[in-house]
């Protein structure tokens, strides 16, 4: 790939898919790390536990979301730690060298959580 800049991407759920898709057209090489080889879509997953959707219908490979994206390479792993210094992301047998970076790992999804504004008016809140 030679000066490519190369963009690590760790987190395959909505933000890191995201991301991954806004540099679509970008002239970068993009390694997307995931500790899982499918993509859950969460907002759904109520209607699998009544018996509305099979769990086949609101999970998909990564690969296959990404399939006519030919700059992204898609790795199953566990992100043990990183080398800032070095600008590596370091995997169990493995470590990814980056230009940019961009961390998108799974977080508490708030799908029923109310929201509320903050003290100021402006911007949203957690209870």
């Amino acid at each position: 790939m030679g000066d490519t800049p190369r963009v690590v991407v760790i987190g395959a759920g909505f933000g890191g898919l995201l991301a991954v898709r806004a540099l679509k057209r970008a002239l970068v090489s993009i390694t997307l790390i995931d500790r899982r080889n499918y993509h859950t879509f969460q907002p759904l997953l109520y209607q699998v536990a009544t018996a509305g959707l099979s769990p086949g219908e609101i999970a998909a490979p990564i690969r296959w979301i990404l399939r006519g994206q030919h700059n992204v390479e898609v790795l199953m792993g566990e992100v043990q730690d990183f080398d800032l210094e070095r600008k590596t992301v370091k995997l169990p047998d493995l470590e990814i060298p980056y230009d940019y970076f961009n961390c998108r790992h799974w977080r508490e999804p708030r799908l029923f959580r109310p929201r509320r504004l903050g003290a100021d008016g402006s911007r949203p809140q957690d209870y």
